[in-house]
């Protein structure tokens, strides 16, 4: 078998002019002015293409970029123990790649676009895959090279894609987002080892490596292990990360499915922080209250991993299957933000991916204050606005985030049979009008108390429960009329078909209309 295999390698061998096509490949990787003028090309393109999130102008960048070049070179340098064609390959392979970054540097810090697009975030979390794409392409490459079928070099340039991740390594350095520039730094020297050692086979395949064959596969090997196991090792443990979260977000999925059946849900993201110890679910659904809480969170506990905290940020919405997914900002990647940003990049940010539709939005980056006053057709609660407002509040440090409701009636404030007390519950519905009056820039406020005819309400117990309410507000610096409503035209009858609770409570109205407008 083994001498069956030896004879057929020599065949393959014999087919090729080895002295031509190593001519041809040292000529495609030397150091030339038209080498270092396509790489800044290249390298503008992809920039441009990176900060624009543009598909089409980053494949552009793909097939101009000549680092496939000095890279084959490298391995056929490999191959045949040269050690002067290794260092030629990487002295043009250094010179190349040190004028893209300055190139993706000067234009990224020229450019007023500096927000992490996703096709930038896209290349900085490399795994095991992209070695094996990486490995077939220089498999692929080194065979065109070899076989002289230069046209399969266009495909393997946009499988490989050498010059975008460069120019987001110059983005990260540009605007000091060092967890991106490793992260794409990592995802170019993956494929420029792996592309360089699978054409070193290649080469060594068609007898480049000449009768030491043997010996150039042993110092081969080491070679590969040496560059290999030291990049597959954060690559193989992101893929086991990708792989975790995948199976986490399916049990969060089902979860939610299961845990509020009653009603339609959608996830809109999931993020675990760096420790992996709590995990922040933001997701949409018609309705959510305290008990809905509770069942949740139980379900939540048995199915995943213990000591986990959980974060939830539900979104109120009457159809949440129209949620864009796109657009989860409330936990958006800004674990992936940089620790240094640029005053409003996050702020940005946040306006672009908001998953509700806005009516206006404004950032001011010197007094860090991000505003946004959601349009009327979003439909959500104040209790979920408020949520949203506090989630980016804690998530945007230092930032005073501003989330303006659309016009809309006060909650009522409900109480217990027979009773006027401001216990928990009636503070929470308080706390939520004094922050939308607040947002509104409303001062006055009607406070109606009602009371039930179930033989527990009297006129005073209405007005008693108006005069608390008032109490509570006045604190909080918002002026309040009283008013008592008891007993209501045809009460007995409203109370059959609304529900009794509805009375056991005080209306809150807006007197400063034109405010509230």
């Amino acid at each position: 078998m083994l001498t069956t295999i030896r004879r057929w390698l020599k065949r393959q061998a014999a087919t090729v002019d080895r002295e031509a096509i190593a001519q041809e490949i040292d000529d495609n990787g030397e150091l030339e002015g038209s080498y270092l003028f396509m790489c800044a090309m290249a390298s503008g393109i992809a920039t441009i293409g990176l900060l624009c999130n543009s598909v089409s102008v980053i494949i552009g960048a793909m097939l101009v970029s000549p680092l496939m070049g000095p890279i084959v070179r490298l391995g056929l340098g490999i191959a045949m123990l040269d050690i002067r064609r290794v260092f030629r390959a990487l002295g043009t392979l250094l010179a190349g790649m040190g004028l893209a970054l300055l190139i993706a540097i000067l234009i990224v810090r020229l450019s007023p676009l500096r927000t992490p697009t996703p096709e930038i975030l896209a290349r900085t979390t490399p795994n095991l895959f992209d070695m094996i794409a990486a490995t077939l392409s220089g498999l692929a490459g080194g065979y065109a090279m070899i076989r002289q079928r230069g046209g399969t070099i266009v495909g393997v340039a946009i499988a490989t894609a050498l010059m975008p991740p460069m120019a987001v390594v110059g983005f990260g350095i540009a605007v000091a987002q060092w967890r991106i520039a490793e992260g794409s730094l990592l995802l170019f020297t993956t494929n420029l080892a792996t592309i360089a050692l699978s054409a070193t086979l290649m080469c060594t395949w068609y007898g480049f490596s000449g009768r030491g064959t043997r010996a150039a596969v042993a110092w081969q090997v080491v070679v590969g292990f040496a560059v290999l196991l030291p990049l597959g090792w954060p690559l193989a443990h992101a893929l086991g990360d990708i792989a975790s979260q995948t199976r986490l977000l399916g049990t969060v999925r089902s979860t939610l499915t299961g845990a509020l059946s009653a009603q339609t849900v959608r996830v809109l993201d999931m993020q675990l922080d760096d420790t992996r110890r709590a995990l922040d679910v933001t997701f949409a659904a018609q309705h959510y209250d305290m008990e809905d809480d509770a069942h949740l969170r139980q379900a939540l506990k048995a199915a995943l991993p213990p000591n986990l905290a959980l974060r939830l940020s539900p979104v109120i919405m009457a159809d949440p299957t129209r949620t864009d997914l796109s657009r989860s900002a409330l936990s958006a990647n800004l674990a992936n933000a940089p620790a240094t940003p640029t005053p409003d990049d996050d702020a940005s940010a946040v306006i672009t991916h908001f998953p509700l539709p806005l009516l206006s939005s404004g950032v001011d980056a010197s007094a860090k204050t991000l505003t946004l006053a959601i349009a009327p057709a979003a439909n959500t609660s104040l209790a979920s606005l408020k949520q949203m407002e506090d989630t980016l509040e804690a998530r945007l440090a230092g930032w005073q985030v501003r989330i303006v409701p659309s016009p809309r009636p006060l909650p009522p404030v409900l109480f217990a049979r027979g009773s006027a007390e401001i216990g928990p519950d009636q503070i929470a519905t308080l706390q939520l009008v004094s922050w939308a009056a607040q947002r509104w820039s409303i001062k006055h406020l009607i406070a109606e108390g009602r009371a039930s005819s179930d033989g527990h309400g009297t006129a005073e117990l209405a007005s008693q429960r108006a005069a608390n309410v008032r109490d509570w507000l006045e604190q909080h610096h918002l002026q309040v009329s009283l008013g008592a409503s008891y007993p209501l035209p045809d009460q007995p009858k409203a109370e059959a078909d609304e529900g009794i609770d509805a009375f056991r409570s005080v209306f809150l109205q807006v007197t400063d209309a034109a405010k509230a407008d």
